[in-house]
């Protein structure tokens, strides 16, 4: 090569380095950015979600105490009073106001609680009857929840909600930041303000509102605009080392011209066509005996050099080109060769796989279904369409409608990742669904925070009322599954008994017994000997 040649291939490589880097920094300031307010308004959505669970919940307990519209204080049982507050760490007394008198589910008397409820301005829901009311008195501020269950009697719930707004801010936001539960009458019933007063007139702030659609309340958060701006977006000297080699190899790359523009989706249907793309199965067990009750079907890409492509990086793309039924109907066919045989022998064992709202809800999806998993060697009672929350469901009568074919089938639904996603109570409510699966999310933090075994509780308290059976996802550790029992859960899956395995792992498990042993091993060493 001459040095004229040189010179231009080392200008070339430079150019293209520059490019790169600049833009790669451009990049991660506008995916930061953007990353964060994401992050801000999940937090929204995730506070509103806690708080329509803690009334959901309020509201059943009411009805566990008024047994007819003729209860009233005389007739009342006091136990079941007792039980309901005993029963949620939210909930803090109770009082029944009828004809015969009032009375609490506390002896003792609180006049500023009693004022605070008597001047309390209503702020009808959707449901009749019910309303809801800021409560406030000095040191203390709450939320009431009140019922007119007849004529003539009212039943009266009080929560302390100051903990929906505890240490959920990011660190790094908790001084610069203002939080607020309101009623439509302009009442606050929950609210955050940092010790340091640092707001002041004429400064920006960056609001993230949200409006729940099932009760009246709104959840109003304001961040400091240049907080928030430099929230995350300090770049360390080894992420800058990094992203310079990464620039110079990207430089050489282009000025030798041996960058090729590979379709991904391209290589998406060479795997499919050349069945790269298999099905792994995840167990699902009984939490008490650790009998195997089925498996979940998920998708991996093995490369013929033997490399695994994980699921995130091609099933969005899949969802996104209308590939997803394809990659459905392919893992089944194979599902059906290798286990088929299996699922007919041993009737209670279940395989469950997932489906995306578009695919659950598009007109010949229970058909193509029904004629597909009888091709492909699946007996319908053993499977179980579990619904994503990726996407929402946009029309919940007709997802009841397919969850009503589909029974008649032979097959169950399940919603998958309980709470997380885009659908949440609407869906358990509208759905009709016979699984409840409770996401990895919730089941980490239930033996570390009592958040999180609250809301677990409340989830699977809210599926059994509608006929459902609940399963926790990435169970990971013996702690977890005693506090899972403890909260009447029995099905899950998980690490702590196996990660997602080939179909010759599953019929060695069920041809070697009904039960697995699983040994007592903290996560971490499990995954080092994986």
């Amino acid at each position: 090569m001459t040095v004229q040649r040189r010179l231009r291939f080392a200008a070339f490589m430079l150019c293209f380095t520059g490019l790169f880097v600049g833009g790669l920094y451009l990049a991660h300031k506008a995916f930061i950015t953007s990353w964060n307010e994401r992050q801000l308004r999940q937090l929204a959505i995730d506070t509103l979600t806690r708080t329509e669970l803690a009334i959901d919940s309020a509201t059943m307990k009411m009805s566990d105490v008024i047994v007819n519209r003729s209860t009233s204080c005389a007739t009342v049982d006091p136990m079941a009073m007792t039980k309901a507050l005993y029963g949620s760490s939210i909930m803090k007394n109770m009082r029944l106001e009828t004809k015969d008198g009032v009375c609490w589910s506390y002896e003792e008397k609180n006049d500023a609680l009693e004022q605070s409820i008597d001047t309390a301005r209503q702020n009808r829901t959707s449901s009749a009857g019910y309303s809801l009311f800021s409560l406030h008195f000095p040191g203390w501020k709450g939320l009431g929840i009140r019922w007119q269950y007849s004529a003539e009697g009212n039943i009266v719930e009080v929560l302390a909600t100051s903990g929906l707004l505890f240490e959920i801010l990011p660190a790094d936001l908790r001084n610069s930041a203002l939080m607020h539960l309101t009623l439509p009458d302009g009442t606050s019933f929950a609210s955050y303000s940092p010790q340091k007063k640092w707001y002041t007139d004429g400064i920006e702030l960056a609001s993230f509102d949200e409006q729940s659609e099932r009760y009246p309340i709104k959840f109003s958060l304001k961040v400091d605009a240049a907080a928030l701006a430099r929230w995350n977006q300090e770049i360390s000297l080894q992420a800058a080392a990094i992203a310079l080699a990464v620039g110079l190899g990207f430089g050489i790359l282009a000025a030798r011209g041996m960058m090729r523009n590979t379709s991904i989706l391209g290589d998406l249907d060479q795997a499919l066509a050349r069945g790269q793309i298999q099905p792994y199965f995840q167990p699902i067990f009984d939490l008490e005996d650790r009998k195997l009750l089925g498996f979940e079907m998920l998708a991996r890409w093995i490369k013929p050099d033997g490399t695994m492509i994980p699921p995130l990086a091609f099933i969005p793309l899949a969802e996104s080109s209308g590939r997803i039924e394809r990659l459905t109907m392919e893992l089944l066919k194979q599902a059906g060769d290798q286990l088929g045989g299996l699922l007919r022998t041993q009737a209670h064992l279940k395989l469950t796989f997932n489906v995306t709202p578009d695919q659950y809800l598009a007109e010949n999806f229970v058909d193509s279904l029904i004629t597909n998993t009888a091709r492909f060697n699946l007996p319908h009672r053993a499977l179980v369409v579990e619904v994503t929350e990726r996407q929402a469901i946009t029309d919940k009568t007709r997802a009841a409608i397919v969850t009503g074919k589909l029974n008649d089938a032979g097959m169950r639904v399940a919603i998958d990742d309980a709470g997380t996603g885009h659908n949440g109570l609407s869906a358990i409510h509208a759905l009709g669904a016979n699984y409840l699966k409770i996401d990895k999310f919730f089941v980490d933090g239930i033996t570390l925070d009592r958040k999180s075994s609250e809301l677990v509780e409340m989830l699977a308290g809210l599926a059994t009322k509608f006929g459902m059976i609940v399963v926790a996802e990435g169970i990971e550790t013996e702690e977890q599954i005693t506090a899972l029992l403890q909260l009447g859960i029995r099905e899950g899956q998980g690490f702590v008994y196996s990660r997602p395995v080939p179909a010759a792992a599953i019929l060695a498990m069920a041809t070697n017994g009904a039960r697995q042993s699983v040994p007592r091993r903290s996560p971490s060493r499990f995954l080092l000997s994986a």
